[in-house]
Protein backbone atom coordinates (compact mmCIF):
# COMPACT_ATOMS: atom_id res chain seq x y z
CA UNK A 1 0.00 0.00 0.00
CA UNK A 2 2.62 2.46 1.05
CA UNK A 3 4.26 1.62 -2.99
CA UNK A 4 1.05 2.20 -4.30
CA UNK A 5 0.35 5.37 -2.17
CA UNK A 6 3.29 6.96 -3.12
CA UNK A 7 2.77 6.44 -6.78
CA UNK A 8 0.01 7.80 -6.44
CA UNK A 9 0.96 10.95 -4.65
CA UNK A 10 4.16 11.70 -7.27
CA UNK A 11 1.30 11.16 -10.28
CA UNK A 12 -1.10 13.81 -8.28
CA UNK A 13 1.35 16.37 -8.16
CA UNK A 14 3.24 15.72 -11.51
CA UNK A 15 -0.05 15.71 -13.62
CA UNK A 16 -1.58 17.85 -11.49
CA UNK A 17 1.92 20.55 -12.38
CA UNK A 18 1.40 19.57 -15.77
CA UNK A 19 -2.09 20.03 -17.03
CA UNK A 20 -1.99 23.35 -14.63
CA UNK A 21 0.80 24.60 -16.83
CA UNK A 22 -0.98 23.51 -20.19
CA UNK A 23 -4.54 25.13 -18.98
CA UNK A 24 -2.67 28.48 -18.06
CA UNK A 25 -0.56 28.44 -20.82
CA UNK A 26 -3.08 27.20 -23.63
CA UNK A 27 -1.13 29.56 -26.25
CA UNK A 28 1.82 27.50 -26.19
CA UNK A 29 0.04 24.07 -27.36
CA UNK A 30 -2.55 23.13 -29.94
CA UNK A 31 -5.86 23.02 -28.72
CA UNK A 32 -6.90 26.00 -27.23
CA UNK A 33 -9.89 26.16 -26.06
CA UNK A 34 -11.17 22.45 -26.12
CA UNK A 35 -7.86 21.51 -24.85
CA UNK A 36 -8.86 23.81 -21.48
CA UNK A 37 -12.47 22.14 -21.34
CA UNK A 38 -10.32 18.57 -21.66
CA UNK A 39 -8.19 19.46 -19.03
CA UNK A 40 -11.28 20.24 -16.25
CA UNK A 41 -12.78 17.40 -17.21
CA UNK A 42 -10.06 14.58 -17.41
CA UNK A 43 -7.83 15.74 -15.19
CA UNK A 44 -10.47 15.69 -11.94
CA UNK A 45 -12.26 12.48 -13.37
CA UNK A 46 -9.24 10.88 -13.70
CA UNK A 47 -7.35 11.50 -10.68
CA UNK A 48 -10.56 10.37 -8.77
CA UNK A 49 -10.44 7.42 -10.74
CA UNK A 50 -6.73 6.65 -9.51
CA UNK A 51 -7.92 7.72 -5.57
CA UNK A 52 -10.92 5.01 -6.10
CA UNK A 53 -8.86 2.45 -7.42
CA UNK A 54 -6.07 2.78 -3.99
CA UNK A 55 -9.19 2.65 -2.01
CA UNK A 56 -10.40 -0.79 -3.77
CA UNK A 57 -6.92 -2.26 -3.85
CA UNK A 58 -6.69 -1.54 0.12
CA UNK A 59 -10.49 -2.98 0.64
CA UNK A 60 -9.28 -5.91 -1.48
CA UNK A 61 -11.06 -5.58 -4.39
CA UNK A 62 -7.69 -5.95 -6.21
CA UNK A 63 -9.50 -6.74 -9.82
CA UNK A 64 -11.82 -3.80 -9.82
CA UNK A 65 -8.68 -2.02 -8.64
CA UNK A 66 -6.18 -2.97 -11.11
CA UNK A 67 -9.03 -1.34 -14.00
CA UNK A 68 -9.14 1.77 -12.08
CA UNK A 69 -5.43 1.98 -11.62
CA UNK A 70 -4.46 1.48 -14.90
CA UNK A 71 -7.08 3.80 -16.54
CA UNK A 72 -5.51 7.14 -14.34
CA UNK A 73 -1.98 5.50 -15.80
CA UNK A 74 -3.61 7.20 -18.90
CA UNK A 75 -3.21 10.53 -17.61
CA UNK A 76 0.49 10.39 -17.00
CA UNK A 77 1.31 8.26 -20.05
CA UNK A 78 -0.64 10.84 -22.77
CA UNK A 79 1.54 13.41 -21.67
CA UNK A 80 4.06 12.01 -24.31
CA UNK A 81 1.60 12.78 -27.06
CA UNK A 82 3.22 16.70 -26.55
CA UNK A 83 5.95 15.05 -29.05
CA UNK A 84 3.43 14.16 -31.47
CA UNK A 85 3.89 17.17 -33.70
CA UNK A 86 7.15 18.50 -32.49
CA UNK A 87 9.03 19.34 -28.91
CA UNK A 88 7.46 22.25 -27.15
CA UNK A 89 8.77 25.41 -26.91
CA UNK A 90 8.48 25.60 -23.12
CA UNK A 91 10.58 26.51 -19.63
CA UNK A 92 12.91 22.76 -18.59
CA UNK A 93 10.84 23.13 -15.46
CA UNK A 94 7.44 22.18 -17.56
CA UNK A 95 9.49 19.89 -20.23
CA UNK A 96 10.15 18.08 -16.94
CA UNK A 97 6.72 17.74 -16.06
CA UNK A 98 6.42 16.01 -19.24
CA UNK A 99 8.28 12.90 -18.38
CA UNK A 100 7.53 13.11 -14.75
CA UNK A 101 4.19 12.38 -15.96
CA UNK A 102 5.40 9.63 -18.05
CA UNK A 103 7.01 7.96 -15.67
CA UNK A 104 4.58 7.82 -13.53
CA UNK A 105 2.33 6.31 -15.40
CA UNK A 106 4.99 3.69 -16.09
CA UNK A 107 5.44 3.05 -12.38
CA UNK A 108 1.52 2.76 -12.10
CA UNK A 109 1.46 0.17 -14.73
CA UNK A 110 4.40 -1.43 -13.27
CA UNK A 111 2.71 -1.87 -10.30
CA UNK A 112 -0.33 -3.24 -11.73
CA UNK A 113 1.40 -5.76 -13.25
CA UNK A 114 3.30 -6.45 -10.43
CA UNK A 115 0.19 -7.08 -8.21
CA UNK A 116 -1.49 -8.80 -11.46
CA UNK A 117 0.94 -11.57 -10.96
CA UNK A 118 0.79 -11.40 -7.05
CA UNK A 119 -2.48 -11.98 -6.90
CA UNK A 120 -2.56 -14.76 -9.26
CA UNK A 121 0.05 -16.47 -7.25
CA UNK A 122 -1.75 -15.95 -3.84
CA UNK A 123 -5.21 -17.00 -5.86
CA UNK A 124 -3.05 -20.18 -6.91
CA UNK A 125 -1.53 -21.07 -3.27
CA UNK A 126 -4.89 -20.61 -1.74
CA UNK A 127 -7.19 -22.97 -4.29
CA UNK A 128 -4.03 -25.88 -4.11
CA UNK A 129 -4.49 -25.31 0.08
CA UNK A 130 -7.88 -26.03 -0.01
CA UNK A 131 -8.39 -28.63 -2.98
CA UNK A 132 -9.76 -32.46 -2.16
CA UNK A 133 -6.58 -34.60 -1.94
CA UNK A 134 -6.95 -38.14 -3.08
CA UNK A 135 -5.85 -41.14 -1.51
CA UNK A 136 -3.48 -43.23 -3.78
Amino acid sequence: MTVLAAILAFSIVSTGLHYTHNFVEVDSYAGGTVMQVGILISWPLLTAIGLYGYRLYAQGRVREAHVCLLIYALLGLTTFGHFLDDSPDIAAFWYATIFTDGLAGLALVAFVAWSARRYRSVRANAARATAPTTPR
